[in-house]
Parts: structure tokens; C-alpha cells; sequence
């Protein structure tokens, strides 16, 4: 497949894939190389590290959701995490521990093309660990405990 491009935004593709890394079309079929020869400089591969969103969600649940691109994701499996630590702590651990798995998992299938790759967004990413932060101060402050 070397030589081919994606038939909705143009980016080069690579052997093997079954999605857009840019735009996140299926590949279906494949048109050949410009004539030119010209490659697009967006042909870099980018992959997602599953331990980085393993550990991400390790210290703030549902952040390595957010790093693999899925910002509502994380939010709920955070909010999930919180009520379930607030009415029982066995809820709150499974919806921790599912979090860093699912941050896992959807790292190694984008890597693989099994799920479009998505970038993440570091501006959501500090202010996802800021809000946590803040709302973790506010709840110390009321006596609450997080």
C-alpha cells in the first residue's frame, strides 16, 4: 500500500491500514501515488503509548481517556470514579480500574488501526488535571475528603 492515498483528504497511507490516520475514513479502496511523486508532509505515523494512558489514568482516573483522544470518555469514567468512591469504595476502584484498562486498550487498537487514531488535545488535558485538582482542594476545604 506504500504510494497510496486516502480517497477523502489526500494523506498517505501505509501497509496494512484500515483507517484514515488524519480524517478517520475507512479505507475501502486506495488511489495510486500523484504523478508527481510528492508526499504529504502529514505522513508521519503517530501512535499512542498504552503505558503513558495506563498511568495517566492511574493518577487521575479517566485521564488517559482524554489522552487517547476521548475527552467525554474520561469525564465520565473521573464522575464514576468519584460517586462510586463516595457511595461505596469497591464501585469507585472498579470504575478506576476499568478506566486504566479501557485507556489501555484503546491505545494499543489505535496503534494497531483496529480504531481511528485521535489526537489529544493538551489544553483538555491540563484543564481536565486542573479541574480535578480544584475540585479535590475544594472538597478538603468542606471537610468532604476526597
Amino acid at each position: 500500500m506504500a504510494g497510496q492515498f486516502c480517497e477523502s483528504c489526500g494523506a498517505q497511507l501505509k501497509e496494512g491500514d484500515k483507517f484514515c490516520e488524519q480524517c478517520g475514513a475507512v479505507i475501502a479502496a486506495v488511489s495510486p501515488a500523484p504523478v508527481s511523486g510528492a508526499v504529504p508532509a502529514d505522513a508521519v505515523q503517530k501512535e499512542k503509548n498504552p503505558w503513558i494512558s495506563t498511568i495517566l489514568s492511574f493518577f487521575f482516573p479517566g485521564l488517559g481517556s482524554i489522552y487517547n483522544g476521548d475527552t467525554v470518555k474520561g469525564v465520565a469514567i473521573y464522575i464514576g470514579a468519584i460517586i462510586g468512591m463516595f457511595l461505596f469504595i469497591v464501585p469507585g476502584v472498579i470504575v478506576w480500574l476499568y478506566g486504566m484498562y479501557d485507556a489501555y486498550t484503546t491505545a494499543k487498537k489505535m496503534n494497531e488501526g483496529i480504531i481511528p487514531y485521535k489526537e489529544a488535545n493538551i489544553m483538555v488535558i491540563i484543564g481536565f488535571i486542573v479541574a480535578v485538582l480544584v475540585i479535590g482542594a475544594i472538597a478538603l476545604v468542606f471537610g468532604m475528603g476526597l
